[in-house]
């Protein structure tokens, strides 16, 4: 079964959002770039508290999913109301790449997190090491997928990959913000899209 959190130190009313009921034809996926903590506190404090990037849910590196506001209503990643409307916004805790310290052998993230797992390596748009998405993580999030797009009549397909794809804003399904634009590098190649759907069917199959 699906569980929802609540942000306790989130005042919901005032997030800055449209709440103009619009029709969903995508799930935008892109990472936290920072830890959850530092993530709400980027959404509550940042630009005065009139801070208009605000995802729909976060799904933390232990599983637990949050949601801000309601799927029906949009906030604003792209100045563009015609995507933006468009969109179930799902951001996922990861500190995307990481830098390596050459005399400390310690990885950080862009500001200064520190990593101490084991990263996945691959060279991809100039950086080469990259925080891990976690399988319980990866498990909420398919689940919550699964359900947005029952709930949205959403199409249960993915884009195949992190890459830029022309023409992606017409694409129905599951997207990522690298499919937007080759500037952006979440969500980062640890992600695997090839499980998206399966964790539901594999748990139905265990019954």
């Amino acid at each position: 079964m699906l569980v929802i959190h609540e942000i306790e130190k989130i005042d919901y009313n005032s997030l800055i959002i449209n709440k103009r009921k619009s029709k969903k034809t995508q799930i935008f996926l892109y990472d936290t770039q920072r830890r959850f903590d530092d993530f709400v506190n980027k959404i509550e404090h940042r630009n005065n508290g009139k801070f208009d990037d605000i995802p729909h849910f976060i799904v933390t590196k232990l599983g637990s999913i949050y949601q801000l506001f309601d799927t029906d209503h949009s906030s604003n990643t792209f100045n563009d109301s015609q995507n933006d409307k468009r969109m179930i916004k799902i951001a996922i805790e990861n500190l995307g790449w990481l830098n390596k310290n050459t005399i400390t052998g310690v990885l950080n993230n862009w500001i200064g997190d520190p990593y101490r797992s084991e990263p996945h390596i691959r060279n991809w748009r100039n950086y080469y090491f990259w925080d891990k998405y976690t399988e319980i993580q990866m498990n909420s999030l398919s689940e919550l997928c699964d359900t947005l797009c029952d709930k949205h009549e959403i199409p249960k397909q993915t884009v195949p990959s992190q890459g830029y794809l022309e023409n992606i804003s017409n694409f129905k399904g599951i997207v990522c913000k690298s499919n937007f634009s080759s500037i952006y590098t979440d969500i980062n190649p640890s992600f695997n899209f090839g499980v998206f759907f399966n964790y539901a069917n594999e748990n139905e199959n265990r019954l």
